[in-house]
């Protein structure tokens, strides 16, 4: 009897599982969490933004995302000329000043994307959503996280299994 009723729980527990899985299917290509909509979903929630809106949110945030990419892409590069520049018997700066022509070159592809990004953004959103947004990339995306009195009390060993929360 004890059988059928650990089977049933474990069954019931599997079934719990794999159904809360889908919710996080941005692996399969799925929207998830941690699809740019995902990612995003709190900003929409608080600019209160259309379907259209966020659709040209995203694609700002795909466009200097995959800049960025192309960016840190070349830091392998970077640190393989740095170790060679310091193997040589004679310092060879060209190396390094070829290396840094490409990263000068990424770096501009990749103000220029953010330039056309927010562009774009800015003629998507209405003036208050334009602050809104405004007001989130110049104080973080954990700005409201903060206003709170017990936001740093872990930080400051105020609260934990030994103590309580002093705030």
């Amino acid at each position: 009897m004890f059988g059928y009723i650990f089977g049933a729980a474990c069954l019931a527990g599997a079934l719990f599982t794999l159904r809360r899985a889908r919710r996080y299917a941005s692996w399969r290509g799925g929207v998830g969490p941690w699809s740019p909509r995902g990612r995003l979903r709190h900003v929409f929630e608080r600019l209160d933004t259309s379907p259209g809106q966020e659709k040209i949110l995203v694609q700002a945030a795909e466009d200097v995302t995959e800049a960025a990419e192309k960016l840190r892409g070349l830091w392998g590069d970077t640190r393989s000329a740095w170790a060679q520049a310091l193997r040589g018997e004679q310092f060879d700066g060209a190396a390094l000043r070829e290396q840094d022509a490409k990263q000068d070159a990424l770096v501009e592809e990749l103000r220029k994307t953010i330039h056309a990004s927010l562009a774009k953004v800015h003629e998507a959103l209405d003036p208050r959503q334009r602050r809104e947004l405004a007001d989130l990339l110049e104080r973080g995306w954990g700005y409201a996280h903060h206003r709170h009195p017990r936001a740093h009390a872990f930080r400051a060993g105020r609260c934990g299994w030994r103590g309580a929360w002093a705030g």
